[in-house]
């Protein structure tokens, strides 16, 4: 029977083990097919989401394109090739295979769409393939124009059915449409795999495209890009996905004729896929179908894959386990006799360790010479929170419950223990279950046999927790008693029982000269006696206070102190003494004070700065609404202060600040407020003047009548004499409510009012300025609407040599206003040169000028004719001032020895020798250059000497006056003398009358411009005047013969250079 269960006992652990074995190799592989299914599904998703995403980019990236096309209204080869370029499409838009541009050409507009191409520079251009259609839609552009890219344009995209599709689709729905499969038509080698293009239509700007038949209608043309199937998927997952196989099909149903992309492990393969499926996408109006399969390779991504490995394991388990049950069945009869005489042993020793556990409450353990535990009283509970099973379980029990930083230092104890050796009064932490620790005082002895023999040792230990935590407090206090913070220690009745050495450095009192005397002697006199109080009163009620106290050193210097006071309670809750910390914080005051006063006020004037400022003007405004008084804000600005700057350097320009500040400072009441909010700009607050408005006007009038003459008289600068003057604007306000901005900003207005008045003036805010302001404002929109609109245009005035001969216009330029018309120059043109914007209207104006050149000169009764375009200081300013005007020669194919440049005299208050360089350049191509109003600006004879000018033109202020004004008549003659001395041409504008253009004549001036001969006309209107002003002069000479003085050599010798 014996044998039998020997036998049959392990078949059973057997069979069993194999049983659990599959069950759990039948649950893994489950688990691993619907983690397969589930990772499957989401690559789908992932393919479709990663597809349609991308569309979508391409789609965006063309309509880009297609803004391009549609803002500028005409198609640009070469901004297309820039913009496209731009792209980066190899970085930006992987996949893309070129983008392009494709023209709509009705079949009677072909032969003109041939040669305008031709004419563009498409050499040999043609439409491909040849015949006679009804309409036509060749590529007339595509880019990048590389490699394989380099193919002519000029294919027809019309005569392919599948393109034509979704051409037509596109153009009627005017949304992004994609062809069917289509074989690139550049693609040169055969190699390069099936393709399909997105096309979105560009229609004709201003037209309506509210049905099908207006888009018709006002079709323009398609932007495209060509796409390779396999490009895109390789930009999405690299050239092959990992265990995926892809195939993308032209519609819903999968053929050869109609697959798109196939990955390479789909074709010629033998073994069938774990899973597929099929999905259909709608792309931008076209189906595609997309069929995934997943291969092997795809589950070895998956974070299941063990049923190999149960099966081998749970296999050789059940063999093992089988073992071990046999070994155990025929091992039984030794174990039984090894565990009697084992539990023999273990009653003897038993019923020693339970003779001395009942004699203690110590923590006992009974030690064995292999240092483990043979015996643990039921005491360790209460000591560790471990059960005595619990510790005999533990595989180290002494290394479990020592800490850890102790054991370097009880391990060698330990070692003496098993050695036989006797210990006292090892101080130790131990760790408890809860992760609490406990301090233990242990001693041990060693344990001998009935032989006298050493069988181990024996450890007593008691609990020293709280004593340990007593010392530590004693520590700490004692630490902290000498810690950096001065500190006192008073009896009940405050006689000073005890101080640190911080207090001695803090006060300068040792201990000996307060120990017994009471905290008085510490007292500043800063508080009274209700201070006191009251502090003594929250320490009777709370049992403490602390804050803030002015104390007296030793030496009676008097400093603010952090102070603590904190009562100490004995048995009963009786208070028994009091601690008290001194922290001084005179740094930290100092510190406040220097933060404060870095924050409100200006570091070179010391003046309040803006901050302070906006404070202060609110508590004034808030004075005035409830006392119902008035008040002021003044700001003023220094007059030319950027010269001082510039010429004696910037720490004269502070220098002067300093004593601007202090002069104004000096001139107003104590309860004003004086503050710096720029460079050089000052605010003053006036406060409490009159209930009236008009008498606080004049009080605040008075006031800047004193500021302006105390800024105006000299100033020393180390050594240096200066005089400074001030532009002021003043702003009063009463109880109404209004913003601290607003003032703000009638004050700034009233100030820039001053300025136009010539300065050294003070200007009271009026409401009309706020109107000017806002009608700048407006102007200023519209005419950055005008620059984005072209609403600019050329008017012509002729320039006539002895009144029979044009020799040329001035170009003057008109701002055609949708609501006001026709608006001058001088209306718009200082706003513009404020703003910028001249800068563009400046190149609108020469490219226009130039442009009208280039159109005379292709005839003859207008060829000999020059325009003269005038240029602003800032124009001429512009680094790249030359390569703008001699691009815009080259690409208007006008002759730049018909055009003259006219600066004013202010081009030259700054960098001349750059002013130089750049006219020498341009004269060097032939352009001609003349200074505009001389006389009224910076005329210089150096400038005169110095300047490559070809002509000087005599202001129009001269010449109105100049036959009633001597001064005039002088100033003209004067001019003329200086341009004949430099060999130079003179012309005089504004001549409106016969007689001023006689005494001219007789000055030596022969060439003229004003309203006796034309007032400024638009082109047509000029072309019509100039050819009757010649026909009209031509019979005037055939009749009266030359008059004197006009010849036209002396003349272009001498006045007109």
């Amino acid at each position: 029977m014996s044998r039998a269960r020997s036998v049959l006992l392990p078949l059973l652990v057997l069979s069993t083990s194999l049983c659990v074995t599959w069950t759990v190799w039948d649950h893994e592989r489950q688990a691993t097919r619907n983690e397969l299914r589930t990772q499957f599904e989401y690559s789908v998703g992932d393919a479709v989401s990663r597809v349609e995403q991308r569309m979508a980019t391409y789609e965006l990236m063309l309509r880009g394109v297609q803004s391009l096309f549609a803002t500028s209204g005409a198609i640009d080869r070469a901004k297309f090739r820039k913009y496209v370029n731009a792209l980066n499409l190899d970085v930006n838009f992987n996949g893309v295979h070129a983008v392009g541009v494709v023209e709509w050409v009705p079949a009677a507009r072909k032969d003109a769409h041939v040669a305008q191409m031709r004419e563009e520079g498409v050499s040999g251009y043609a439409i491909q393939p040849p015949g006679i259609r009804e309409d036509y839609a060749p590529i007339i552009q595509r880019e990048p124009y590389v490699g394989v890219m380099r193919s002519s344009p000029g294919f027809d995209a019309w005569d392919n059915p599948v393109r034509r599709l979704a051409l037509e689709k596109s153009r009627d729905s005017g949304m992004a449409t994609l062809s069917g499969k289509v074989s690139l038509s550049a693609d040169l080698d055969s190699d390069s795999g099936p393709g399909f293009i997105m096309y979105l239509p560009v229609y004709a700007p201003g037209g309506t495209q509210d049905d099908v038949e207006q888009r018709r209608e006002h079709i323009a043309g398609w932007v495209y890009a060509s796409f390779r199937m396999h490009d895109v998927i390789a930009s999405l997952y690299g050239e092959q996905p990992n265990g995926l196989g892809f195939a993308i099909y032209d519609g819903v149903e999968p053929s050869e004729a109609v697959l798109l992309y196939r990955t390479s492990n789909l074709v010629n393969r033998h073994t069938a896929p774990l899973i597929s499926t099929h999905e259909y996408l709608v792309v931008n109006g076209h189906d595609w179908t997309l069929s995934i399969s997943a291969f092997d390779g795809f589950r070895s991504h998956l974070g299941r894959n063990a049923e190999a490995s149960i099966a081998f394991a749970g296999t050789g388990l059940s063999l093992l386990l089988t073992l071990l049950t046999w070994l155990m069945m025929t091992g039984r009869g030794r174990a039984m006799r090894l565990a009697s005489k084992m539990t023999q042993e273990l009653r003897e020793s038993e019923e020693k360790f339970r003779a001395i556990a009942d004699c203690t409450v110590n923590l006992e353990i009974w030690w064995g010479q292999d240092g483990k535990p043979r015996w643990i009283n039921p005491s360790v509970e209460h000591y560790t929170g471990y059960t005595v099973e619990e510790c005999m379980a533990m595989p180290d029990f002494a290394r479990t419950l020592i800490h850890p930083d102790d054991i370097p230092r009880v391990a060698p104890e330990f070692q003496k223990g098993l050695q036989g050796y006797r210990g006292d009064d090892l101080e130790f932490r131990c760790v408890r279950k809860d992760g609490s620790h406990v301090w233990l005082s242990v001693s041990w002895v060693p344990i001998s046999n009935a032989r006298g023999g050493f069988i181990g040792f024996r450890t007593s230990g008691r609990d020293i927790t709280e004593r340990k935590q007593v010392e530590a407090e004693l520590r700490i206090a004692a630490v902290a008693f000498d810690s950096q913070e001065a500190m006192m220690v008073t009896d009940v009745e405050s006689t000073i029982l005890r101080v640190n050495s911080a207090f001695t450095a803090c006060t300068g009192y040792a201990a000996e000269e307060v120990v017994g005397r009471t905290p008085r002697l510490l007292k500043s006199d800063l508080h009274d006696a209700g201070f006191y109080k009251e502090m003594w009163r929250t320490i009777r009620r709370v049992g403490g206070w602390q804050g803030e106290i002015w104390g007296r050193r030793k030496n009676g210097e008097v400093y603010p102190k952090w102070l603590t006071i904190s009562a100490v309670t004995g048995e009963g809750g009786a208070v028994t003494h009091y601690v008290g910390t001194h922290h001084d914080i005179t740094q930290r005051k100092k510190s406040e004070e220097k933060i404060r006063e870095l924050a409100f006020y200006d570091t070179l004037t010391r003046l309040p700065n803006r901050a302070l400022l906006l404070e202060r003007l609110r508590q004034s405004m808030a004075i005035s609404h409830r006392h119902k008084v008035c008040g002021a804000l003044m700001f003023i600005d220094l007059d030319h202060f950027k010269t001082l700057n510039d010429t004696l350097g910037h720490d004269k320009g502070d220098m002067l600040l300093r004593q601007v500040a202090w002069r104004l400072s000096s001139s107003v009441n104590a309860s004003d407020t004086v503050a710096r909010v720029g460079g050089d700009e000052f605010i003053v607050v006036l406060g409490n003047l009159s209930f009236d408005k008009a008498a606080a006007t004049a009080q605040t009038e008075a006031v800047g009548e004193r500021i302006l003459a105390v800024l105006g008289s000299a100033y020393q600068l180390n050594g240096v004499q200066f005089r400074s003057t001030a532009s002021i604007g003043v702003t009063v306000f009463d109880g109404e409510q209004t913003s601290t901005d607003e003032l703000f900003k009638q004050a700034d207005l009233a100030m820039y009012k001053s300025k136009e008045r010539g300065r050294n003036a003070m200007c009271f805010f009026d409401p009309a300025m706020q109107t000017v302001v806002l009608k700048r404002a407006e102007l200023e929109v519209g005419l950055r609407n005008a620059i984005e609109e072209n609403r600019f245009v050329l008017h012509y005035q002729a320039q006539v040599v002895d009144g029979d001969h044009i020799i040329g216009a001035e170009a003057l330029v008109r701002w055609v206003h949708p609501v006001r018309g026709l608006i001058p120059p001088g209306e718009f043109i200082p706003l513009a040169e404020e703003t910028g914007l001249i800068l563009e209207i400046g190149q609108t104006v020469l490219a226009c000028a130039c442009s009208q050149l280039a159109e005379w000169a292709t005839r003859p009764p207008m060829a000999h004719l020059s325009i003269a375009v005038n240029v602003s200081a800032r124009q001429f300013r512009e680094p790249d001032f030359v390569e703008r005007v001699l691009e815009v020669i080259r690409r208007t194919g006008a002759r730049a020895d018909r055009l003259k440049l006219e600066l004013t005299e202010s081009v030259l208050v700054e960098n001349v020798e750059d002013i130089i360089e750049k006219m020498r350049s341009l004269r060097g191509h032939g352009v001609t250059f003349s200074l505009d109003d001389f006389g009224i600006g910076y005329s210089s004879l150096s400038y005169l000497k110095r300047l490559p000018l070809d002509q000087l033109k005599i202001d129009r202020s001269f010449v109105r006056d100049i036959l009633d004004d001597p001064n005039d008549a002088d100033i003209a003659r004067t001019i003329v003398a200086l341009a004949r001395s430099f060999d130079l041409g003179v012309i005089a504008e504004g001549v409106e009358n016969e007689a001023q253009r006689d005494f001219l004549s007789t000055a030596g001036c022969h060439a003229y411009q004003g309203f006796l001969f034309c007032k400024p006309l638009p082109v047509e209107a000029f072309e019509r005047f100039a050819s009757h002003f010649g026909t009209a002069n031509q019979a005037k000479d055939r009749a009266t013969g030359p008059a004197e003085g006009s010849d036209e050599r002396s003349v272009d010798s001498g006045t007109v250079n």
